[in-house]
Protein backbone atom coordinates (compact mmCIF):
# COMPACT_ATOMS: atom_id res chain seq x y z
CA UNK A 1 0.00 0.00 0.00
CA UNK A 2 1.56 3.03 -0.72
CA UNK A 3 2.38 5.51 1.97
CA UNK A 4 2.22 9.69 0.85
CA UNK A 5 5.89 9.95 1.54
CA UNK A 6 7.05 8.25 -1.58
CA UNK A 7 4.79 10.90 -3.32
CA UNK A 8 7.07 13.74 -1.51
CA UNK A 9 4.11 15.41 0.66
CA UNK A 10 1.10 14.18 2.84
CA UNK A 11 -1.33 15.20 0.48
CA UNK A 12 -2.16 15.11 -3.06
CA UNK A 13 -2.28 16.53 -6.52
CA UNK A 14 -6.26 16.60 -6.12
CA UNK A 15 -6.07 17.36 -2.25
CA UNK A 16 -9.02 16.11 0.02
CA UNK A 17 -9.67 18.56 2.13
CA UNK A 18 -9.39 22.27 0.56
CA UNK A 19 -10.05 25.00 3.00
CA UNK A 20 -8.29 28.59 2.09
CA UNK A 21 -6.05 28.50 5.28
CA UNK A 22 -5.85 24.96 5.86
CA UNK A 23 -4.14 23.18 3.26
CA UNK A 24 -2.53 20.19 4.37
CA UNK A 25 -2.75 20.45 7.70
CA UNK A 26 -6.62 20.51 7.26
CA UNK A 27 -6.68 16.82 6.22
CA UNK A 28 -4.72 15.90 9.33
CA UNK A 29 -7.40 17.73 10.75
CA UNK A 30 -10.46 15.56 9.02
CA UNK A 31 -8.33 12.07 9.55
CA UNK A 32 -8.69 12.75 13.59
CA UNK A 33 -12.55 13.87 13.23
CA UNK A 34 -12.84 10.85 10.60
CA UNK A 35 -11.64 8.37 13.07
CA UNK A 36 -13.86 10.24 16.40
CA UNK A 37 -16.95 9.86 13.91
CA UNK A 38 -16.00 6.17 14.02
CA UNK A 39 -15.42 4.86 16.53
CA UNK A 40 -17.14 7.75 18.99
CA UNK A 41 -14.33 8.14 20.92
CA UNK A 42 -10.89 8.40 20.42
CA UNK A 43 -9.19 5.22 21.59
CA UNK A 44 -6.35 4.78 23.24
CA UNK A 45 -3.38 4.33 21.25
CA UNK A 46 -1.97 0.34 21.25
CA UNK A 47 1.43 -0.13 23.57
CA UNK A 48 2.52 -1.89 20.32
CA UNK A 49 3.92 0.67 18.27
CA UNK A 50 4.52 -1.78 15.32
CA UNK A 51 0.48 -2.78 15.64
CA UNK A 52 -0.21 0.98 15.94
CA UNK A 53 1.41 1.56 12.33
CA UNK A 54 -0.22 -1.71 10.96
CA UNK A 55 -3.43 -0.87 11.90
CA UNK A 56 -3.14 2.95 10.55
CA UNK A 57 -2.12 1.82 7.47
CA UNK A 58 -4.83 -0.37 6.99
CA UNK A 59 -7.10 2.14 7.49
CA UNK A 60 -5.22 4.47 4.71
CA UNK A 61 -6.17 4.48 1.11
CA UNK A 62 -4.35 5.44 -1.79
CA UNK A 63 -4.93 6.53 -6.00
CA UNK A 64 -2.58 7.27 -8.21
CA UNK A 65 -4.01 7.17 -12.58
CA UNK A 66 -6.62 8.99 -14.75
CA UNK A 67 -6.52 12.61 -14.32
CA UNK A 68 -10.50 11.96 -15.55
CA UNK A 69 -10.97 9.96 -12.36
CA UNK A 70 -8.83 12.03 -9.94
CA UNK A 71 -10.03 15.14 -10.34
CA UNK A 72 -13.44 15.11 -10.87
CA UNK A 73 -14.83 11.59 -8.94
CA UNK A 74 -11.91 10.60 -6.01
CA UNK A 75 -12.13 14.27 -3.92
CA UNK A 76 -15.46 13.95 -3.25
CA UNK A 77 -16.12 10.16 -3.42
CA UNK A 78 -13.17 10.06 -0.61
CA UNK A 79 -15.04 12.65 1.39
CA UNK A 80 -18.10 10.80 1.09
CA UNK A 81 -16.52 7.58 2.08
CA UNK A 82 -14.65 8.76 4.99
CA UNK A 83 -17.95 10.21 6.65
CA UNK A 84 -19.42 7.08 6.52
CA UNK A 85 -16.30 4.63 7.32
CA UNK A 86 -13.28 6.88 9.16
CA UNK A 87 -11.50 5.72 6.22
CA UNK A 88 -9.35 8.07 4.32
CA UNK A 89 -6.96 8.66 1.40
CA UNK A 90 -3.88 10.12 2.51
CA UNK A 91 -2.89 10.67 -1.46
CA UNK A 92 -4.71 11.09 -4.47
CA UNK A 93 -2.55 11.83 -7.77
CA UNK A 94 -3.53 12.37 -11.72
CA UNK A 95 -0.19 10.83 -13.52
CA UNK A 96 -1.91 9.33 -15.66
CA UNK A 97 -3.47 5.49 -16.67
CA UNK A 98 -0.83 3.53 -17.88
CA UNK A 99 1.25 5.26 -14.44
CA UNK A 100 -1.53 4.56 -11.88
CA UNK A 101 -1.78 1.22 -13.36
CA UNK A 102 1.83 0.63 -12.95
CA UNK A 103 1.76 2.13 -8.69
CA UNK A 104 -1.54 -0.35 -8.33
CA UNK A 105 0.36 -3.53 -9.34
CA UNK A 106 3.37 -2.67 -7.85
CA UNK A 107 1.95 -1.96 -5.03
CA UNK A 108 2.46 1.56 -4.73
CA UNK A 109 -1.18 2.90 -4.33
CA UNK A 110 -4.16 1.08 -3.32
CA UNK A 111 -6.17 2.07 -6.59
CA UNK A 112 -4.89 2.63 -9.66
CA UNK A 113 -7.34 4.83 -11.90
CA UNK A 114 -7.56 3.95 -15.62
CA UNK A 115 -10.06 5.72 -18.41
CA UNK A 116 -10.01 3.16 -21.35
CA UNK A 117 -10.49 -0.04 -21.72
CA UNK A 118 -7.94 -3.03 -20.34
CA UNK A 119 -5.47 -4.65 -22.26
CA UNK A 120 -5.75 -8.63 -22.59
CA UNK A 121 -2.45 -8.65 -20.44
CA UNK A 122 -3.58 -5.72 -18.08
CA UNK A 123 -6.26 -7.90 -16.68
CA UNK A 124 -4.02 -10.67 -16.03
CA UNK A 125 -1.68 -8.70 -14.33
CA UNK A 126 -4.40 -7.65 -11.52
CA UNK A 127 -6.07 -8.83 -8.81
CA UNK A 128 -9.56 -7.02 -9.13
CA UNK A 129 -11.06 -4.11 -11.47
CA UNK A 130 -14.47 -2.58 -11.14
CA UNK A 131 -15.80 -0.09 -13.93
CA UNK A 132 -17.42 2.78 -11.91
CA UNK A 133 -19.15 4.70 -14.69
CA UNK A 134 -18.35 5.40 -18.09
CA UNK A 135 -16.85 8.79 -19.88
CA UNK A 136 -17.69 10.79 -23.09
CA UNK A 137 -14.65 12.23 -25.14
CA UNK A 138 -15.48 15.40 -26.90
CA UNK A 139 -13.72 16.82 -29.95
CA UNK A 140 -13.65 20.37 -28.93
CA UNK A 141 -13.34 23.37 -31.30
CA UNK A 142 -13.23 27.17 -30.55
CA UNK A 143 -16.33 28.17 -30.18
CA UNK A 144 -15.73 30.76 -33.38
CA UNK A 145 -15.52 28.24 -35.69
CA UNK A 146 -18.48 27.46 -37.49
CA UNK A 147 -17.62 23.91 -37.84
CA UNK A 148 -20.28 22.04 -35.85
CA UNK A 149 -20.18 18.38 -37.13
CA UNK A 150 -17.29 16.09 -38.37
CA UNK A 151 -17.10 11.76 -39.45
CA UNK A 152 -14.51 9.69 -38.10
CA UNK A 153 -12.59 9.62 -41.33
CA UNK A 154 -12.40 13.55 -41.23
CA UNK A 155 -10.97 13.32 -37.51
CA UNK A 156 -8.44 11.06 -38.48
CA UNK A 157 -7.28 13.07 -41.48
CA UNK A 158 -7.08 16.49 -38.90
CA UNK A 159 -4.91 14.29 -36.14
CA UNK A 160 -2.68 12.41 -38.36
CA UNK A 161 -1.72 15.42 -39.68
CA UNK A 162 -3.67 14.71 -43.42
CA UNK A 163 -5.65 17.84 -43.40
CA UNK A 164 -3.91 21.12 -42.61
CA UNK A 165 -7.11 23.96 -42.88
CA UNK A 166 -10.57 24.27 -41.51
CA UNK A 167 -11.41 25.23 -45.32
CA UNK A 168 -11.30 21.81 -46.22
CA UNK A 169 -14.43 20.86 -44.04
CA UNK A 170 -16.65 23.82 -44.29
CA UNK A 171 -14.66 26.57 -42.20
CA UNK A 172 -12.24 29.57 -42.69
CA UNK A 173 -9.14 29.83 -44.56
CA UNK A 174 -7.55 28.76 -41.24
CA UNK A 175 -4.49 26.81 -39.99
CA UNK A 176 -5.77 23.59 -37.96
CA UNK A 177 -3.88 23.83 -34.82
CA UNK A 178 -4.27 20.02 -33.01
CA UNK A 179 -3.99 20.36 -29.12
CA UNK A 180 -2.88 16.97 -27.12
CA UNK A 181 -1.87 15.96 -23.84
CA UNK A 182 1.81 14.36 -24.17
CA UNK A 183 1.82 11.67 -26.40
CA UNK A 184 4.42 9.43 -24.56
CA UNK A 185 3.27 10.19 -20.97
CA UNK A 186 0.19 7.20 -20.71
CA UNK A 187 -2.42 9.47 -21.15
CA UNK A 188 -5.31 7.15 -21.16
CA UNK A 189 -7.39 9.82 -23.56
CA UNK A 190 -4.56 9.78 -25.93
CA UNK A 191 -4.28 6.27 -26.54
CA UNK A 192 -8.73 5.70 -25.97
CA UNK A 193 -8.94 8.29 -29.26
CA UNK A 194 -5.92 6.69 -31.23
CA UNK A 195 -7.69 3.31 -31.06
CA UNK A 196 -11.19 4.83 -31.55
CA UNK A 197 -10.83 7.24 -34.29
CA UNK A 198 -7.55 7.10 -35.46
CA UNK A 199 -7.47 2.77 -36.12
CA UNK A 200 -3.78 2.53 -34.22
CA UNK A 201 -1.75 5.23 -36.18
CA UNK A 202 0.32 7.84 -35.54
CA UNK A 203 -1.16 11.26 -34.58
CA UNK A 204 0.54 13.98 -36.50
CA UNK A 205 2.11 17.46 -35.82
CA UNK A 206 0.66 18.56 -32.35
CA UNK A 207 1.22 20.48 -29.63
CA UNK A 208 1.67 18.65 -26.65
CA UNK A 209 0.51 20.31 -23.07
CA UNK A 210 0.56 18.83 -19.83
CA UNK A 211 -2.70 17.44 -19.48
CA UNK A 212 -6.37 18.12 -20.44
CA UNK A 213 -6.98 21.26 -18.47
CA UNK A 214 -3.94 22.80 -20.85
CA UNK A 215 -5.55 21.67 -24.13
CA UNK A 216 -9.10 23.12 -23.49
CA UNK A 217 -7.48 26.14 -22.42
CA UNK A 218 -5.76 27.08 -25.57
CA UNK A 219 -8.80 25.81 -28.02
CA UNK A 220 -10.99 28.86 -26.04
CA UNK A 221 -8.19 31.15 -26.79
CA UNK A 222 -7.28 29.78 -30.39
CA UNK A 223 -9.51 30.26 -33.18
CA UNK A 224 -8.00 27.60 -35.25
CA UNK A 225 -7.45 25.07 -32.09
CA UNK A 226 -8.66 21.31 -31.58
CA UNK A 227 -8.88 18.85 -28.74
CA UNK A 228 -10.38 15.63 -27.86
CA UNK A 229 -10.65 15.55 -24.32
CA UNK A 230 -13.08 14.46 -21.58
CA UNK A 231 -16.23 15.94 -21.54
CA UNK A 232 -15.94 17.06 -18.11
CA UNK A 233 -13.46 19.90 -18.77
CA UNK A 234 -15.45 21.59 -20.94
CA UNK A 235 -15.42 25.31 -20.12
CA UNK A 236 -17.27 28.59 -22.25
CA UNK A 237 -15.07 29.66 -24.84
CA UNK A 238 -15.44 25.91 -26.41
CA UNK A 239 -17.46 23.72 -28.51
CA UNK A 240 -17.90 20.05 -28.29
CA UNK A 241 -18.25 18.89 -32.73
CA UNK A 242 -21.00 16.12 -33.33
CA UNK A 243 -19.19 13.25 -34.64
CA UNK A 244 -21.22 11.44 -38.07
CA UNK A 245 -24.01 13.93 -37.37
CA UNK A 246 -24.46 12.37 -33.35
CA UNK A 247 -23.60 14.87 -30.30
CA UNK A 248 -22.25 13.51 -27.26
CA UNK A 249 -24.92 13.70 -24.87
CA UNK A 250 -26.15 11.00 -22.71
CA UNK A 251 -29.37 10.20 -24.96
CA UNK A 252 -27.27 9.97 -27.82
CA UNK A 253 -24.22 8.02 -25.94
CA UNK A 254 -26.81 5.49 -24.67
CA UNK A 255 -28.38 4.91 -27.89
CA UNK A 256 -25.09 4.17 -29.07
CA UNK A 257 -25.13 6.78 -31.95
CA UNK A 258 -22.06 8.63 -30.52
CA UNK A 259 -19.10 6.66 -30.66
CA UNK A 260 -16.59 7.74 -28.22
CA UNK A 261 -17.50 6.40 -24.91
CA UNK A 262 -14.74 4.44 -22.50
CA UNK A 263 -15.07 2.73 -18.86
CA UNK A 264 -13.56 4.82 -15.69
CA UNK A 265 -11.67 1.42 -13.81
CA UNK A 266 -10.39 1.48 -10.52
CA UNK A 267 -7.96 -1.59 -10.61
CA UNK A 268 -6.31 -2.90 -7.48
CA UNK A 269 -2.68 -5.47 -7.34
CA UNK A 270 -4.54 -7.97 -5.28
CA UNK A 271 -8.23 -9.73 -5.02
CA UNK A 272 -10.14 -6.83 -2.98
CA UNK A 273 -11.07 -7.51 0.51
CA UNK A 274 -11.57 -5.37 3.61
CA UNK A 275 -11.37 -1.56 3.03
CA UNK A 276 -10.49 -1.68 -0.23
CA UNK A 277 -13.46 -4.02 -1.16
CA UNK A 278 -15.95 -1.38 1.07
CA UNK A 279 -14.53 1.34 -1.44
CA UNK A 280 -15.37 -0.49 -4.46
CA UNK A 281 -18.63 -1.62 -3.16
CA UNK A 282 -19.25 2.05 -2.01
CA UNK A 283 -18.13 3.30 -5.28
CA UNK A 284 -21.63 1.13 -6.66
CA UNK A 285 -23.76 2.75 -4.03
CA UNK A 286 -26.71 5.42 -5.24
CA UNK A 287 -24.69 7.93 -3.14
CA UNK A 288 -21.30 7.48 -5.15
CA UNK A 289 -23.08 6.83 -8.52
CA UNK A 290 -24.62 10.44 -7.81
CA UNK A 291 -21.00 12.06 -7.33
CA UNK A 292 -20.15 9.94 -10.49
CA UNK A 293 -23.37 10.91 -12.78
CA UNK A 294 -22.52 15.06 -12.24
CA UNK A 295 -19.52 14.76 -14.92
CA UNK A 296 -20.03 11.12 -16.49
CA UNK A 297 -22.21 8.45 -17.00
CA UNK A 298 -23.23 6.58 -14.24
CA UNK A 299 -23.42 2.24 -14.29
CA UNK A 300 -26.44 2.48 -12.49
Amino acid sequence: MADSKRHGRACGRYDIVRHAAGGCAAAIIFLVIASAAVGGNMQQAPSDPKGSREKSAARTLTYEGATTIGANIMPEAARLFATHTGVIFSYIGGAGADAGFKAAVEGRATFGGVARELTADEKAKVGGSEVIGYDVLGVFVNRNNPVRNLTRSQLKQIFTGQATNWKQFGGPDRPITVYSEKLTGGRATVRAFKDMVLGGDSYGPVKELEDATDCIKNVATDDGGITASSMSFAIPGVIAVAIDGAGPTPQEVQSGRYPLKRPLILVTKDVPSGDVRAFLDFMLTKEAQAIVAKKFVAVK
